[in-house]
């Protein structure tokens, strides 16, 4: 199909309305996509848990063991595993553990849930232990690319979309055209056509409403003095 506006010059109001129509409706679509793209969860890059009551220290490349709450008991088990990234200190005891390269993606989605961390190789000689107070997750790209990406790929399919429709594809702009021309043969009311009309309009619904409230007044007066009605 060869590229190109389809007759131009042709139908041009009814096709620049048409455009800037269909562009509010793209407008409002990708505005929803990016509110949606909002609220999707992306794959985490690594966790950062806050700990506290840490005993020992942690160091860059150290393995870490994730445990939580399972069932009904109390102590905390094993879930899966990871990698000590950056061990941040601060004072009383508490401190930023980064931990990423986890043995599983579902451990990975589910670090969450994580209440506890033992660093080091041997379980039973530990070179880091400490309780979880919260985890943050950083995804592995931030969530405004998403949303960009997601608005902008709308309003790119969006824009091409009326391109084709009012521009390019001959039977949509054949249709465009011949509305032009039909808007043309319309007998459109003057200023002072419109003006007058909507003075009638206006006087002729005082003139009813005044009617009917004498009528009713005084359909309301005799049924009162014939004792139908009680003031």
């Amino acid at each position: 199909m060869p590229m190109g506006v389809y007759k131009p010059g042709q139908g041009y109001w009814v096709r620049v309305l048409t455009a800037a129509a269909s562009g509010l409706i793209v407008v409002f679509g990708a505005m929803w996509g990016w509110n949606q793209a909002q609220i999707v969860r992306l794959p985490a890059k690594h966790w950062t848990f806050s700990t506290s009551g840490g005993n020992g220290a942690a160091a860059a490349g150290d393995n870490v063991s994730l445990l939580r709450i399972e069932g009904d008991s109390d102590v905390p088990v094993s879930f899966g595993s990871g990698r000590v990234v950056e061990y941040r200190p601060m004072s009383s005891g508490r401190a930023d553990l980064v931990v990423d390269s986890f043995n599983s993606t579902k451990v990975r989605d589910e670090a969450a849930d994580t209440v506890r961390v033992i660093v080091g190789d041997d379980p039973l000689n530990p070179a880091f232990t400490a309780t979880v107070d919260g985890a943050t997750a950083e995804p592995i790209f931030p969530q405004l690319y998403l949303q960009a990406g997601v608005a902008g790929t709308i309003i790119l399919i969006g824009t091409l979309a009326i391109v084709w429709f009012v521009a390019i594809n001959p039977r949509s702009s054949d249709f465009l055209i011949a509305t032009d021309s039909e808007m043309k043969k319309v007998n459109w009311s003057t200023y002072k056509q419109i003006k007058g009309s909507t003075i009638v309009v206006i006087v002729a619904a005082f003139l009813i409403a005044g009617i009917l409230f004498g009528i009713d007044m005084s359909l309301s007066w005799f049924f009162r003095t014939i004792d139908v009605l009680q003031s």
